[in-house]
């Protein structure tokens, strides 16, 4: 289906200079998109960080033709392509598909072909420290050539394995890639500090796939099998560095998107962006433009400050009670409070920021996730 016959379908109704949003896709869904009588589809849904999960309708196994388009673009994910290497997925309980099991199933019927749903728990911090030596044994059992993971699941996951003193070695996979949540950049280091291997980030959605994968120098080029990306500058402000990603995807049939707003940021340079059409290149995720702050102000920047301060910090949520009052949870590694100096640093790097707002630092012994099995890093209201 060309450009010229998807604009002619209901959902692009007067959509010409308009961005395509989640709104447009769930309004009147399926028919909006004029599924034809016949075809052979499966539903599927998206996660959603908090409770918005949308519909998509895809052709039956749809992932394993975007795996092998995203294994093109790193050699050592390219050998996966061999279907015989282990992989193992490490995520929330809370998803859509095959992803993953809510109910309590065997290994057996966890592993589909040669990859192994190792999570069953909704709320990582529920595992005993049986449930941890359990996923530990599957682990080194399944022995898998490539681990894909939630990195707030694989870190708790740690965290928990050095709370309980298990120690049993982890087998490790040859390459890791964190995805489904944003990846601060304590919890990249913390998993690091245990996996002396490859690891990358990989970002994507359910109703696109994936879109950038982190290369080899740590930056995030895009996947560019069809789909195309432009940046939108998130305000008139040229010092400030935050893109809003638009995207154009041809990968599902039933489903093709063009000029979507897909809600997620990017972080690029000046150069990044002036060369992007043809590289293909931005620094790093920014997180969500509903977390923006002051339409200026993204989570990674919040997120530099954190970690550039302390990293002991494992975990943080920004609980905004209301703009100018904000509840900083959070949990560290020896699980002890952040020293009043790191405190005080926090506060002015905010300030200087522009955000003069009155922080009370509150460690926690957990933070949940959300209805939809991801985490909330900067939430608003009580």
């Amino acid at each position: 289906m060309d450009k010229k016959e998807i604009l002619k379908l209901p959902v692009y109704k007067n959509q010409i200079d308009k961005y395509l949003t989640k709104k447009d896709i769930v309004t009147n869904f399926p028919h909006n998109f004029k599924i034809k009588e016949g075809l052979e589809y499966e539903y599927a849904t998206t996660s959603g960080t908090t409770s918005d999960r949308m519909e998509i309708i895809r052709k039956p196994n749809w992932w394993k033709d975007e795996y092998k388009r995203t294994y093109s673009n790193e050699k050592k994910l390219e050998k996966c392509l061999d279907e015989k290497l282990h992989k193992i997925i490490f995520t929330t309980a809370q998803c859509s598909n095959l992803v993953c099991f809510v109910e309590k199933p065997s290994m057996e019927k966890r592993t589909i072909g040669t990859t192994l749903y190792v999570n069953n728990t909704f709320n990582p911090w529920d595992w005993t420290k049986e449930n941890v030596k359990e996923i530990i044994k599957e682990i080194n059992y399944f022995k898998p050539y490539y681990l894909d993971a939630d990195p707030v699941y694989l870190a708790v996951f740690l965290y928990l394995k050095e709370k309980y003193k298990i120690r049993t070695k982890i087998f490790t996979p040859s390459i890791i890639t964190l995805s489904y949540e944003y990846v601060t950049v304590n919890l990249r280091k913390y998993i690091s500090s245990y996996f002396k291997t490859d690891i990358r980030n990989l970002y994507g959605t359910t109703e696109f796939g994936y879109a950038f994968l982190e290369d080899a120098n740590g930056k995030m080029r895009i996947c560019k099998d069809l789909i195309n990306i432009k940046l939108l500058p998130i305000n008139d402000d040229k010092n400030n560095n935050i893109y809003s990603i638009i995207i154009d995807s041809y990968k599902n049939e039933y489903m093709p998107l063009l000029n979507y707003k897909v809600g997620d940021l990017v972080q690029a340079t000046t150069d990044e962006y002036k060369n992007f059409n043809k590289d293909g290149i931005v620094s790093k995720m920014a997180g969500r433009k509903n977390d923006l702050i002051d339409n200026k102000i993204s989570f990674s920047m919040l997120d530099d400050i954190i970690s550039s301060v302390s990293s002991e910090i494992l975990l943080y949520q920004f609980y905004f009670i209301d703009q100018n009052i904000c509840n900083f949870k959070y949990i560290t590694l020896d699980d002890s409070e952040i020293p009043e100096s790191e405190k005080k640093d926090i506060t002015n790097k905010l300030k200087d920021m522009g955000l003069n707002i009155s922080i009370t630092f509150n460690k926690v012994e957990e933070i949940s996730p959300e209805m939809s099995g991801k985490f909330s890093i900067l939430k608003r209201g009580i």
